[in-house]
């Protein structure tokens, strides 16, 4: 068979089949969608505090508290030393210090998402550069 038969062949079995190919797809679409559902459903349900709030939420309540009572500081973050509980409670440190404290965090094994502030006070008070703590 050449390659020019074999492209016939292989056009008019597509053509033939097309509709079983397309049945096949959406159902391997639909299984995927599924599974990617249940996925997510399972890391927003991990992603709660202990009052049952989404820390996305938390994050975003921070960000707005921030916002009235300090001004926006380019190359800062939030961190959320203190938990989770409460949007109040957080610092607002260097980049390179949120990355400094979460590589501490890692290579001790503690939990980013519980009170690690007496862990990482050191570490707060020895960066000479701007920090904001609000508790």
């Amino acid at each position: 068979m050449t390659k020019e038969e074999h492209r016939k062949y292989r056009r008019k079995y597509r053509s033939e089949h097309a509709e079983q190919e397309n049945e096949r797809n959406r159902k391997r679409r639909a299984e995927n969608l599924e599974q990617y559902r249940e996925g997510l459903r399972k890391r927003k349900a991990k992603d709660l505090n202990q009052n049952g709030v989404t820390k996305k939420h938390i994050r975003k309540t921070s960000r707005e508290i921030l916002k009235k009572c300090h001004s926006k500081l380019e190359g800062y973050e939030i961190h959320h030393c203190f938990g989770y509980e409460d949007p109040n409670k957080f610092i607002y440190i260097p980049k390179s210090l949120h990355n400094l404290i979460h590589r501490f965090l890692w290579d001790n094994g503690i939990p980013a998402d519980i009170d690690h502030w007496i862990k990482i006070r050191d570490l707060v008070n020895s960066c000479d550069e701007y920090t904001y703590i609000r508790t």
